[in-house]
């Protein structure tokens, strides 16, 4: 039976749109985020947030398909989406967004690259696939994060798993009534729970969030080709994706608003910090202040930090990277924050740390008013110092520069490989577009530990 709704809507726009179609300023930001999420993903790859997906795929063994990004062994192509899937949000140094579309990034490079080296796609098929596929996680995502409230026990990362699907499906070749029973499979294959911030090692939210989505997308699309039905009309059918996730089933419509007019895979917040979305523009300002006014952590009495929406994951959320207090007592107290702060445990475990943990009250002073996640990039801060000093800012955060993407990126890959291989690595990057069989671009992860 035909379907007639958004989600065929959705189809045949993926299956009909070409390499050409795609705006060249989405496919130059295709890049940039390639770029930025696979140095995270080399940095990020032996953190323990995804080893123990990483160590059980290696235990399981298997044909040797698909390259575990950052590490020196292969595994089969599902098992390899699983763990790719968990390097890519291993850490929060991943692209979040700023008006809903959410790390789809985490998800979407994993499934591209895994997925495009064991089809051996060229890098124009890797593109596209790679782009439309962006594109409907942002759309779904999005959709997802403006009823957030309708549905708050479930993260917004189901959308990732239908983006999946479709780059997938893309990189299969399969037709526009094929990509809906992908997407309708894929649907089935995903419910992560907000809980997952509770778990305090990011383990949880490194799975539930990219590893399964990636490898259910993956595994969807591959059922399809071999003839699996799923639901029609996922998206707005009765207990249905939308109907689950945002608690309507008109919402779905919204997934197709001035689709292929306006690309959401666009709305792209890079990180500046190795932290989580809510504490950037603290994290900012805090490092104006003390540029500023040269204050050291012994002349720190105390750090207020007003804009967080009430409700925040930097509240609740203890890892080192997302806990806000944490995050901006390691600022304070070692006058920077790097990468290695959040997930080495000797920062946090040094006597001066834990000493200005216990000196320093850092408070939260959350905004009622806020709608919507601009405020992310926003954030207004007092920090008192011990000579009667009140030192007070309110800032936006400013966008990062594509100059500063690239560094970021050889600061990153620069933690896992040499400086040569860094600059050859980003060269093909950026020409990943013109390569013959991107599967040499992601032999080129392979990376002893």
């Amino acid at each position: 039976m035909s379907s007639k709704g958004p989600t065929k809507e959705i189809c045949e726009w993926v299956c009909t749109t070409r390499y050409d179609d795609i705006p060249v300023d989405v496919r130059a930001e295709a890049l940039r985020l390639l770029l930025d999420q696979v140095g995270g993903m080399l940095a990020s790859s032996t953190l323990i947030s995804c080893k123990p997906v990483v160590d059980l795929v290696r235990e399981l063994g298997g044909p040797a398909e698909c390259t575990i990004i950052g590490h020196p062994f292969r595994a089969p192509l599902l098992n390899a989406a699983m763990a790719n899937g968990a390097i890519g949000h291993a850490d929060e140094v991943d692209a979040t967004s700023i008006y809903g579309a959410g790390h789809f990034a985490a998800t979407m490079v994993p499934t591209a690259l895994t997925a495009g080296q064991y089809l051996k796609s060229d890098g124009k098929t890797f593109a596209r696939a790679f782009v439309l596929g962006a594109e409907i996680a942002a759309r779904m995502q999005t959709v997802i994060n403006a009823h957030q409230d309708a549905r708050p026990e479930f993260y917004y990362s189901p959308g990732a798993a239908l983006g999946a699907a479709v780059t997938t499906g893309l990189l299969l070749g399969l037709d526009a009534d094929k990509m809906e029973h992908a997407i309708g499979t894929a649907a089935m294959g995903i419910g992560p729970l907000t809980s997952l911030h509770h778990e305090t090692l990011h383990q949880s939210k490194a799975l539930a969030y990219s590893g399964r989505t990636a490898r259910a997308g993956i595994e969807s699309a591959f059922l399809a080709r071999q003839g699996m039905h799923g639901p029609r009309d996922i998206l707005t059918c009765k207990n249905g994706f939308c109907h689950a996730f945002v608690g309507s089933q008109e919402a779905g419509h919204e997934a197709v608003v001035d689709l292929g007019k306006t690309y959401l895979m666009k709305d792209l917040l890079y990180k500046r910090y190795s932290a989580g979305g809510p504490n950037l523009a603290p994290l900012y300002a805090y490092f104006q202040l003390q540029k500023q006014h040269k204050f050291t952590a012994d002349d720190i009495v105390s750090i207020e930090v007003r804009g967080m929406r009430p409700g925040s994951d930097g509240i609740f959320d203890h890892h080192p990277s997302i806990h806000t207090e944490t995050v901006l007592s390691l600022a304070a107290c070692y006058g920077e924050y790097r990468f290695e702060h959040a997930h080495d445990t000797r920062y946090c475990e040094d006597p001066r740390f834990v000493e200005f943990r216990k000196r320093v009250p850092v408070t939260l002073v959350p905004r009622q008013s806020i709608t919507g996640r601009v405020w992310r990039l926003k954030a207004g801060m007092t920090v008192r110092t011990r000579n009667g000093g009140v030192h007070d800012i309110e800032t936006d955060h400013p966008l990062m520069t594509t100059p500063e993407i690239e560094q970021k990126f050889r600061d990153l890959a620069g933690l896992r490989i040499d400086q040569a291989h860094t600059m050859e690595l980003e060269r093909k990057l950026k020409a990943v577009e013109s390569i013959d069989n991107v599967a040499t671009l992601v032999s080129d992860l392979e990376i002893a530990c």
